[in-house]
């Protein structure tokens, strides 16, 4: 009896560089990130295979392709190799888990990213950068120049610890600069001699690590302190009441240790990466000045800004989201294939490591005319109407949506407005600006060294007080039982003019409104309830 033989359908391998033995294209990521994964969507397309040392990666781009992997098919694309210097620093929290115990942690925090429970932190917005511009006014006095993304960092940290633990940590800011700068570090190996070390042989590395955890250690325990005496803070008190969904009990020191760090580290860093960006592009460009100055005027009119009237700054809305794109600070999510798939048509194996990158999604030119111009209007609702979702997507997509969005866009908001309404910012001439390190974020490489000038003051109405700190109320309910040393792009010679630089699935914080429950029936599947601080996920 004759047999049929089924041919088996050959794979279809996605195109790219072809590197060199054993290395791959090592040498390529290494001398320039940015570069070279800008290159490779230019050269190979949305999909793109390469080998990294012994992995094999694939670069993904497409917003289809984008959607597959956070969207449709997330369940087989886990956080991965990538993530695990994470925990180093960070242990077992949002950033660096999956499945049931991050979902588990992402359904306690989420209530106090809402959009009510972030209105009521505009107060400690406004009074942390209002005691930033103070200094701001004597440094200009003096004539001394501000160095705008420590400056940025300090703020976004003060704001973060008044806002969802209620404690001022504003007296640990120079030192926990340097904490961050050394976490950065060491997240990422480097492939040198020191690290391949056994584990008891002390280096450098690991001293930086035992500092990062002794700082925090203190940090925690402050508090936690405060919690217990006031019990003020509203995610604190979250953290302090949560139950474990595996085992029923209460989170465990060490589970409310990880998530404060992963809170710190990661909710802060990135809104102050964004704010450096969006206020040099704005520096840069007299237009967008010119316009976002009497949008300020006209909605504010001297005065301070509150939860009501930040929604009427549109044009501003804009301008942040013109940032986030050309400057998106989370720009690689790196992932691992569980099991086989297709993405844009290419077989991806299971185990390889896949790529989402904003920054290079975000310069694709099949989505983004003349993607390198810096042009604000590309956000209104038309123009977003006419682009594939997923051609914009700084804050990630799916259940692994960043839970701080909406908090962090209404910071970002708030923050620009406040400082161009009282300031212009000039760069000091002749420097240039490079990113592109395959690092957290996308931080400018150099100090960012500005002039600030002070504007006339505006004579009606006449400015109120900034309002005193207040903490976000700690009755937040909760929930029901049941989120290497590298290259850099170099942006240019940069003087005044120079710089040339939503998905939301079932049960998630949308991020234009911050409600709860806003689904995209199209995007869910059965996704389960989420909503990453700016940026755990």
């Amino acid at each position: 009896m004759a047999t049929t033989t089924i041919p088996q359908r050959r794979r279809s391998l996605a195109p790219g560089p072809k590197g060199v033995p054993l290395l791959g294209s090592l040498a390529h990521w290494k001398r320039n990130t940015a570069e070279f994964l800008l290159g490779l969507q230019r050269d190979y397309g949305e999909v793109v295979r390469m080998q990294l040392g012994p992995m094999t990666v694939h670069q993904v781009t497409g917003p289809d392709a984008v959607r597959r992997v956070l969207v449709e098919n997330h369940a087989n694309y886990v956080r991965g190799p990538l993530y695990e210097q994470f925990g180093v620093v960070m242990g077992k929290g949002l950033l660096t888990t999956d499945g049931e115990f991050w979902r588990g942690h992402r359904r306690a925090v989420q209530p106090v990213f809402l959009k009510q429970a972030v209105n009521d932190i505009v107060p400690n917005i406004v009074r942390a950068t209002e005691e930033m511009m103070e200094g701001w006014e004597r440094k200009a006095a003096a004539g001394q120049p501000v160095d705008l993304m420590t400056d940025m960092l300090k703020l976004t940290l003060v704001t973060l610890s008044r806002s969802l633990f209620a404690y001022d940590i504003k007296t640990e800011t120079r030192v926990l600069k340097q904490i961050v700068d050394d976490v950065v570090e060491v997240m990422f190996r480097r492939g040198t001699a020191a690290e391949m070390l056994p584990s008891w042989v002390p280096t450098e590395r690991k001293r930086k690590i035992e500092r990062i955890h002794r700082v925090f250690d203190r940090v925690v325990a402050d508090v936690r302190r405060r919690y217990a005496e006031t019990g003020e803070g509203p995610l604190i008190a979250l953290m302090e009441q949560a139950v474990d969904p595996v085992t029923g009990r209460p989170w465990t020191a060490q589970q409310i240790k990880d998530e404060l760090l992963t809170v710190y580290l990661a909710g802060h860093e990135t809104t102050a990466v964004s704010l450096c960006w969006t206020l040099l592009s704005i520096a840069s460009h007299p237009n967008v000045q010119e316009e976002l100055d009497a949008e300020i005027a006209t909605v504010l009119g001297g005065g301070l800004p509150d939860a009501q009237n930040a929604d009427s700054l549109s044009y501003t809305r804009m301008v942040v989201d013109e940032s986030l794109r050309m400057h998106p600070p989370i720009w690689i999510f790196p992932r691992a294939a569980v099991g086989a798939d297709q993405l844009g048509g290419y077989d991806i194996e299971a185990g390889s490591s896949i790529l989402l990158s904003p920054l290079v999604t975000h310069h694709n030119p099949r989505y983004w005319d003349n993607p390198l111009a810096f042009d604000p209007y590309r956000f209104t609702t038309e123009a977003i109407r006419q682009r594939p979702r997923l051609a914009y997507f700084p804050f990630g997509a799916g259940p692994r949506q960043c839970v701080g969005n909406f908090m962090a866009l209404l910071e970002l908001r708030l923050i620009v407005a406040m400082v161009n309404q009282r300031f212009k910012i000039q760069r000091i001439p002749g420097s240039s600006l490079q990113y592109g390190s395959p690092v957290v974020s996308l931080r400018p490489l150099q100090d960012v060294m500005v002039t600030v000038v002070p504007r006339e003051r505006a004579a009606t109405p006449a400015r109120q007080p900034a309002p005193a700190s207040v903490p976000a109320p700690a009755s937040v309910p909760a929930p029901a039982a049941g989120t290497a040393d590298a290259g850099a792009v170099d942006i240019g010679t940069v003087d005044a003019g120079a710089v040339d630089t939503k998905t939301v699935d079932a049960g998630a914080v949308d991020v234009r409104t911050g409600d709860a429950g806003t689904v995209d029936t199209a995007a869910a599947g059965d996704a389960p309830p989420a909503s990453c601080p700016h940026h755990p996920s």
